[in-house]
């Protein structure tokens, strides 16, 4: 995945490994990856969340709280996006609450 992000213009790559955990070049990160095994790599995962997050203050929130884009007409956003932050659990029936309110909301208008 490395040498892929650097062949599509990376400046530097996440490795996994606490020790190194940066790579600026395809060369360092085969030098890091050469040196550590499975044990010592920290893989996690998350949902991307909260990039137009929906909320009452526009100077906060760039979507209003029916999931609305503010600035621009007919754009509704209800996916991960409106959720103010990750919750510390699988996200999937939290996005599926926000979609359906978004929805219904948008239905009621």
């Amino acid at each position: 995945m490395g040498e892929l992000l650097f062949a599509a213009g990376a400046d530097e790559v996440l490795t996994g490994v606490p020790t190194a955990p940066r790579a600026r070049t395809l060369a360092e990160l085969d030098a890091v990856l050469a040196r550590v095994g499975a044990r010592q790599l920290h893989l996690s995962a998350y949902h991307p969340t909260g990039t137009v997050a929906a909320g009452a203050d526009p100077g906060r929130f760039p979507a209003d709280a029916t999931g609305r884009l503010r600035g621009v007409q007919g754009v509704l956003i209800s996916d991960a996006s409106v959720l103010p932050g990750c919750p510390e659990v699988n996200p999937q029936l939290s996005i599926m609450a926000a979609a359906l309110a978004v929805v219904e909301a948008q239905l009621e208008r």
